[in-house]
């Protein structure tokens, strides 16, 4: 191989990985914001996340992305642990769909497929039309890179010393499955490596038996990204993430026997003979799709049997923020189960948005591990539970309501608003918790002692508002709350007053003493949240959820 086809193969590989990877992020826009939401939702069974992962795998052209969404979606408690094997399952199908397209000899029609995009794009007013234009100027260089990977490949078939190599994949499997499997770790992409493949195969660099392992090594090296993604997840977001190496190495395991003896090569040929094409190719990818298809068939029916053996392996117990289902359309008719419904999820909110202040206070004292993904998940299901229950709520306004209907239903919608405010303030406490932690910002005792008293003062009224939610209205908790309010306000004063001496005496950072002070004033504004809450329920304690 010269210089100019090292360049080929090189910058090949590297247009290929950014169209692949641009193609699958465009896509995802296109898709809508919502899409995360929407997979969740029709991915309630294997059977149904089997088809899912199968179709969105196939648009997005990545089992990455797809195994990676999983994990953030079980750890987001959208999705449960055993509904995202059913993911995974048919992601694993999905992504042979990417080498089956590259074995049509349609690479060369890349470089016209760019400017295609590109025009669209140019033209596009709006945002739909112009990420369009960037997914087909990203599949358009796809394409491109495995055409220049080709011509760049072209020279090996005169190198004896390449063929011998590769031929060693053909006597010794493991070789092959090793190599693809450590390649494919490192670009994180089992769609390139596949392609690749397909590539060589194309150019007679290849026979099927030295293609077959190369093939299942992508398979387990693409299992990488997930369990990149998993790292300081909660449980069950590991455990997607493990069983998602689990089956496709399994998988690899106990297909290796049939590939050393040649049966797994006489299957794929008896299979593309149906189809009457058995070019190199076609064949290459056809023994992808085969184990991959035969594989994933074959658990999704042992889905239960498959997630008892993860959680197995990967053993613990914790608190899954799953979304609740307690908003159902068919309540509407009945006001009353309707509004005990938004009750309902109006609690569950304000548990969650407690559960993500406290976390986060932790990670300001770093009594807890940083872990801001976390918290954004958690602040993702409060929006979205806030976004679900006021459209219910629209829905339900609709109908015929009594007085005391009418008037919690009220209470309810501002309620929804003060919760989902709590979560906002968290989110602003974790930048302050990642700030302190980066740039190693210690307290002083009595500093930190100031910040314990002001976190409790106002968790006290936050589990006042949640008690008010679950059992009703009483006067009682009004007037400890808001005294404990007017002592929270006296509190944070006193503190701002002493953190200002304390700078102009020079006795504490200025950078240390913002931080302090927007903190505190955060934790005030969750607490005026939590007042506001008990303050809408103070005329409607007369409907109650059971």
């Amino acid at each position: 191989m010269n210089l100019e086809s090292y360049m080929f193969l090189i910058g090949g590989l590297g247009i290929f990985l950014y169209g692949l990877l641009n193609f699958s992020d465009y896509l995802k826009e296109l898709a809508g914001v919502r899409l995360r939401s929407i997979i969740a939702t029709i991915s309630d069974s294997p059977l149904k996340g089997l088809l899912t992962g199968l179709i969105v795998t196939a648009l997005w052209q990545s089992s990455s992305v797809t195994t990676v969404v999983a994990v953030a979606l079980v750890n987001a408690g959208l999705l449960t642990f055993e509904a995202s094997l059913g993911l995974i399952f048919g992601a694993n199908i999905g992504t042979t769909i990417t080498a089956q397209i590259v074995a049509f000899k349609i690479t060369e029609w890349g470089f016209f497929i760019v400017p295609v995009g590109l025009v669209v794009y140019l033209l596009g007013k709006k945002k739909r039309t112009r990420y369009l234009g960037l997914s087909i100027l990203s599949f358009g260089l796809l394409l491109s890179g495995l055409r220049l990977m080709e011509l760049g490949l072209a020279p090996l078939k005169q190198s004896t010393a390449f063929k011998d190599w590769v031929l060693n994949f053909g006597r010794e499997p493991w070789l092959g499955i090793l190599v693809s499997a450590a390649f494919t770790g490192i670009i994180q992409s089992s769609s390139a490596t596949t392609s690749m493949v397909v590539a060589m195969a194309r150019q007679g660099l290849l026979t099927l038996a030295a293609a077959i392992p190369l093939i299942l090594g992508a398979n387990i090296g693409t299992t990488v990204t997930a369990l990149l993604a998993s790292i300081g997840a909660r449980l069950n977001a590991r455990r997607t993430a493990v069983a998602h190496f689990l089956f496709n190495t399994v998988g690899v395991l106990l297909i290796y026997p049939f590939v050393t003896t040649g049966l797994y090569e006489k299957w794929v040929l008896s299979v593309s003979s149906l189809t009457g094409d058995t070019s190199m190719p076609r064949l290459v990818a056809n023994s992808h799709t085969l184990f991959n298809v035969i594989w994933s068939l074959f658990w999704v029916w042992q889905t239960q049997n498959f997630a008892k053996l993860v959680r197995w392996l990967v053993r613990g117990e914790e608190k899954v923020y799953a979304k609740p289902n307690y908003l159902d359309s068919r309540l509407l008719s009945t006001p009353t189960l309707a509004l005990d419904a938004l009750r309902s999820t109006l609690r569950y909110m304000a548990e969650v948005g407690r559960d993500m202040l406290e976390q986060v206070y932790e990670m300001i004292l770093k009594e807890r591990k940083l872990n801001a993904q976390e918290i954004w998940n958690m602040e993702n299901l409060v929006d979205e539970l806030h976004r679900d229950a006021l459209h219910f709520a629209s829905m339900l306004s609709e109908g015929h309501l009594t007085d005391e209907e009418a008037e919690l239903l009220t209470a309810l919608i501002q309620s929804l608003d003060d919760v989902e405010r709590w979560g906002d303030h968290a989110t602003n406490l974790l930048e302050f918790a990642e700030y302190i932690n980066e740039h190693d910002v210690e307290f002083t005792p009595r500093g930190v002692e100031s910040l314990r008293t002001g976190f409790g003062l106002v968790k006290s009224n936050v589990e006042r508002a949640i008690a008010v939610v679950k059992d009703g209205f009483m006067e009682s908790i009004l007037e400890l709350t808001v005294a404990t309010e007017q002592q929270i306000d006296d509190f944070i004063r006193q503190i701002r007053q002493e953190r200002t001496e304390r700078v102009l005496q020079g006795k504490a950072s200025v950078d240390g003493a913002i931080v302090y002070v927007d903190i505190l004033t955060n934790i005030e504004r969750v607490a005026d949240h939590a007042l506001n809450v008990i303050q809408n329920f103070s005329h409607t304690n007369r409907l109650r959820v059971p």
